[in-house]
Parts: structure tokens; sequence; C-alpha cells
């Protein structure tokens, strides 16, 4: 088993890395872009919630006071002509064309497949329900259907989305600047860096979301919300920080005996001059001594055979570890490893699937503890 050699203590610590204000951009621009997005929702949404007001708040007109204002929710009968059902960008639209009696035919788009489309016929009698001279929806006998567009539904729709983009962008804006700091602190990789701020957000978002759709006070509606991303982030920061003590960058591979020639793919970065832009492959041969150091050497060609760059005996391996952000071509594979090495006084890393990193591992071995 291989394992990392143990530090040297009298070795200097290496100096603290700089903020990399660079690596926030991205975030930080796709947050902000996501905040914006929720603050023009937000700024149409008062006359729709103010209109999804005023109809829960409606009356019948057969009881209020002057139903000639419209204000009222009105019923009066009318007569089935027609109804279809179509297939529209990936969706069925449903529509019932109705007579009145006293007026034009007039087609309305039911919400849905029920209860009252699938029960339709021409020359059905139904009652049509409307508010402000708006059809919200059609009743046949006890049933009753809404109508697409009706005052309400989509008001608490829009704030949820609304509050869902700005979560959302809330999170990437507050993950661009943790990211700005990783290489302050500690710039190893680690699954969790993902995954935790990632189901703190989505349990924050379901909480505005459904107190947007189930609570019709928005003050309400907003300190829910906000209480719910403070306990998610709150538990997120708590649990960052237990893994993150708990967490090491320490790679454990078993090295794989060389019996021929090889090549794998893998990168050499460093001030050397066998660390070669597009040099992106490591060809590999047995040494003179089993089990021991082999003669490996940079190239551009898979097969191994043409552009060869030898890499030295003074090449000596230090210690095999995960990725850092600070390291070159982070990002390019989250399952690569790293092993490294010193040249002199020059460190030198060798960045390699861990399939490839095993059969480097066997020809470039660590030393013992």
């Amino acid at each position: 088993m291989t394992r990392a050699r143990t530090p040297d203590p009298s070795a200097a610590p290496p100096p603290p890395a700089r903020r990399d204000l660079r690596s926030a951009v991205a975030p930080g621009a796709v947050g902000a872009v996501l905040i914006l997005a929720a603050a023009v929702l937000f700024v149409t949404l008062p006359g729709k919630l103010a209109e999804a007001r005023d109809f829960r708040a409606a009356r019948s007109c057969e009881d209020a006071a002057a139903p000639e204002n419209g204000d009222c929710l009105a019923a009066w009968p009318a007569a089935v002509v027609a109804k279809e059902s179509r297939r529209e960008k990936k969706s069925d639209t449903r529509l019932v064309t109705v007579d009145p009696g006293d007026g034009p035919p007039f087609e309305v788009e039911l919400r849905g497949a029920g209860p009252v489309f699938g029960e339709l016929e021409p020359g059905d009698r139904v009652t049509v329900h409307s508010w402000r001279g708006t059809v919200w929806a059609l009743g046949l006998g006890e049933l009753r259907q809404d109508v697409r567009g009706k005052p309400g539904p989509g008001a608490a729709a829009r704030l949820a989305v609304a509050l869902a983009l700005f979560v959302v962008g809330a999170a990437f804006v507050r993950g661009a600047f943790w990211w700005s700091l990783r290489h302050t602190r500690d710039p190893a990789v680690h699954a969790w860096q993902s995954w935790v701020p990632i189901a703190a957000t989505s349990a924050a978002v379901g909480v505005a979301i459904t107190s947007a759709l189930t609570v019709d006070d928005v003050p309400l509606v907003l300190l829910i919300t906000a209480a719910g991303c403070a306990v998610a982030w709150s538990a997120s920061a708590l649990l960052t920080r237990l893994l993150g003590r708990r967490a090491t960058d320490v790679v454990t591979l078993e090295p794989k005996t060389l019996t021929a020639g090889r090549v794998v793919r893998a990168t050499v970065a460093g001030e050397v001059p066998y660390s070669v832009e597009g040099y992106d492959h490591l060809t590999l041969a047995p040494g003179p001594v089993p089990g021991g150091r082999g003669r490996l050497a940079t190239t551009p060609d898979a097969y191994g055979k043409v552009v060869l760059r030898p890499l030295p005996d003074s090449l000596v391996p230090v210690r095999l570890r995960g990725k850092h952000v600070t390291d070159p071509h982070y990002g390019s594979r989250s399952s690569e490893v790293v092993l490294e090495c010193r040249d002199g006084e020059t460190e030198v890393l060798i960045v390699a699937e861990r399939h490839a990193m095993r059969w480097i591992l066997g020809a470039l071995p660590l030393p013992a503890d």
C-alpha cells in the first residue's frame, strides 16, 4: 500500500495563497443575473397580487350591494357549441366554445383534463363563472373546472419563481465570495464542498416555493423564506466546517507493477523543461530493478513513439493527493489525482486519472514511510 510521506517539519511552509478574484467572477455574474431577473418579477408582482387579493375577497353578485360594478362573482348559463383538445408545444390545450345566448359565442381554455372537459358534449348546458368581465371557471352540474388565466394561481406561481430565483442567485453570490477565499484557506477539493451547499439551497428554495403557493399573506411568505434560508445556510456552514476539520487531501492508491512499456494520459506541470503545453501523455517503461523506479517521458503522442522528453532521475515523488483549486488545469477532470514531486528546488506536479496514476506509481514509487 502506498502512503504519503510525513512532511519534514524543518521545511519552510509554503507562502499563503492570495485571494483569486477571477475564480469568483463566473458564479458572481450568474448570481447577479438571477437576482436581477427576480427583481424584474418582483416589480410586476404588486398588481397581480392585488388582483388575486380582490378576487379572493369578491362576493357573489347575488349578495353584492352593487353587482353592476363587476367586482362580484357572476354566474350565468350558456350552451356548449364545440370542444377541442390539441397538442401545442409539448402540452395539451383544451378549448371549449360556448354560446351565452345574448351575445356571440366565445372560446375559453380550461386548465387540465378534468373534471368538466371530459364530460362535456356539444349542446350541454353549462354555468359560466366570471369576475370583472373575465371568465374564470366553467361549471357542469356539481362539477367546476378553472379556466387558464384565473386570478390568483398565476400571481402565486410568479411569486414562487421570483423567490426561487432570488434564493439561487443569493447562493451563487455567496458561493462566489466563498470561492474567492478558498485559495487563502483550504485549496483542497472535496465532493461535500459542492453537495452540501446545493442541498442547503435546494431546501431553502423548497421552503420558498411551498410558502408562496400555500400562504396568502405576502409578508409572511417573505418571513418564512428568510427563516428557511437562514436555517439552511447556517446548517450548511456548520456542516461544511465540521467536514473540513475531518477532511484530508491525502490519496492512497496501490501501484501496479510494470512488466512492459505503457503509455498513459497524464500532464506534468512545473517550471521544468519536460513540462510542455500539449504534452498530455507519459510513457512508462520498467527499470533495471523489478518493482523499482522505471523510465518515464512526456510526449504529445498517444502511442509514445515520437517527441519524447525524459523525466530526470532528479525528480523525486513526495506525496499523492487530491486536486487543489490552485493546481494547473483545475476543473478539467474531477476524478484526477496529483503526484507532488520535487526536482531540486522546483515543485513538479503529475496530474492523472486514478487508474493511470497506479501505473505511474509503479514507475515512480513514493518513498517508504
